[in-house]
């Protein structure tokens, strides 16, 4: 064989070598494209600085209708993931000396990270496949009866309260705290009435997931609870021992929520309306029946574990009002920044009905607003949630002869201001 017939063998034709060249080409603008895939998506979302790709594209144009079609598409179906803190906004001013691009770069970085397009998506596929293949999830645990349980809940806040309530000490002195607080409130002409719920754990303790963090048999709130009760100074309703004595009557907690009930909340609203009146030498004037059927409901731990398709809606046992909120009074929202206070009725002269009553609390009680509470008093108040109880006591000065506090039990902060 010939030597120039060897080499022509072994050179590639140059059809080859466009075809190569080609292969090359494309190759390297994929891994461009998907490179700068994550920032072309981040641009999705309305920024300050961009007003997204569709609008970019232009409506006009036939890529741009069909970014539209399926941006409209995706706001529609794909629900925003709902998060335990508010999200980064995009940096608007350079922070620091022009050299401090490190510190910089961490901001737009961390605002990349918060509002990659898809981003909904994307955890909502991940949250799915964790559910359906591990029958787990980084924010909720999923536990027997289809119960749904908060992981914030669980592994942090009530280990905070077992923590606070870790020694006698600190149980003695909170206790103290919520003696003076009532006294105080006493000189004042206002009688204290304390409710303190609890989590469904203390009624359920079998449905979380066996790698769950799971209470004591005997939790350090349970402690400082039984100390309440026991304390013939204060005006305490035992929530426990009501919702344990209704147990097989309703379901006390909703499955896919941590709150309690609407039953559950006219039951101890129901209690704390007789507990005033017996403190006003009268029957009980309670008359809202205790009546519940089952309707579409999706709690808010179920939103919060965000699944990808959280559309779908369970139904729950829900209260069955038989009487129409409203109709006893003219309930108006206020300005709680301006005012302290939520709700306020109007006021009625009927004496057959209670003195003027405030109510200071969180979703908790606004259960038992719902319950009808208000019905039974010449005039209810709600007082700012957001307030600390110490600055309740100016609020409603000349307001209310009783004063309902809500305190749960996992509002640590809101106990530690009570300690002495």
């Amino acid at each position: 064989m010939s030597k120039g017939l060897m080499e022509s063998k072994k050179r590639p034709s140059r059809s080859t070598l466009r075809r190569d060249y080609r292969s090359q080409t494309v190759f390297i603008a994929l891994v461009f494209l998907i490179s700068i895939l994550p920032f072309l998506l981040a641009l999705t979302s309305n920024t300050p600085r961009s007003k997204g790709i569709c609008e970019l594209l232009g409506h006009e144009s036939s890529i741009g209708s069909y970014c539209t079609v399926a941006r409209q598409w995706y706001t529609g179906n794909v629900e925003p993931v709902q998060e335990l803190r508010p999200l980064i906004s995009f940096p608007s001013a350079w922070e620091g000396q022009w050299f401090d691009v490190d510190k910089n770069y961490g901001r737009f970085e961390k605002w990349f990270a918060d509002n990659l397009g898809l981003r909904d998506l994307m955890i909502r596929g991940k949250n799915e496949l964790d559910y359906r293949l591990f029958s787990s999830s980084s924010r909720v645990y999923f536990g027997k009866d289809d119960d749904i349980y908060g992981r914030h809940l669980v592994d942090r806040q009530l280990p905070g309260t077992e923590n606070l309530l870790g020694t006698p000490e600190n149980i003695d002195s909170i206790h103290r705290g919520v003696v003076a607080y009532s006294d105080k409130l006493k000189a004042q002409g206002v009688t204290v009435i304390f409710v303190t719920p609890m989590q469904k754990q203390y009624f359920y303790p079998g449905r979380l997931p066996f790698f769950a963090t799971h209470m004591p048999q005997h939790t350090n709130f349970m402690k400082f609870y039984d100390r309440l009760k026991q304390d013939q100074g204060i005006n305490f309703i035992d929530v426990y021992g009501i919702l344990k004595s209704n147990q097989e009557k309703f379901p006390l907690f909703y499955r896919q929520d941590f709150h309690w009930t609407d039953m559950s909340a006219l039951a101890i609203a129901k209690n704390v309306t007789e507990r005033i009146a017996l403190l006003e030498n009268r029957a009980s004037p309670w008359k809202h029946p205790m009546d519940f059927e089952s309707r579409p409901f999706t709690g808010s731990d179920a939103r919060f574990s965000a699944l990808l398709f959280s559309r779908e809606t369970g139904s729950e046992p829900q209260l069955k009002k038989t009487w129409t909120w409203n109709g006893v009074h003219t309930v108006r929202p206020l300005d709680a920044k301006s005012t302290g206070l939520e709700l306020e009725s109007d006021t009625l002269t009927d004496p057959n009905m209670l003195p003027p009553t405030c109510m200071y609390g969180n979703s908790f009680s606004d259960g038992m607003t719902r319950a009808g509470i208000f019905d039974y008093f010449q005039r209810f108040t709600t007082v700012d949630r957001s307030l600390a109880p110490q600055e309740v006591p100016e609020v409603i000065k000349g307001r209310c002869k009783y004063l309902i506090v809500q305190i749960l039990d996992i509002g640590t902060p809101i106990w530690l201001t009570f300690k002495q």
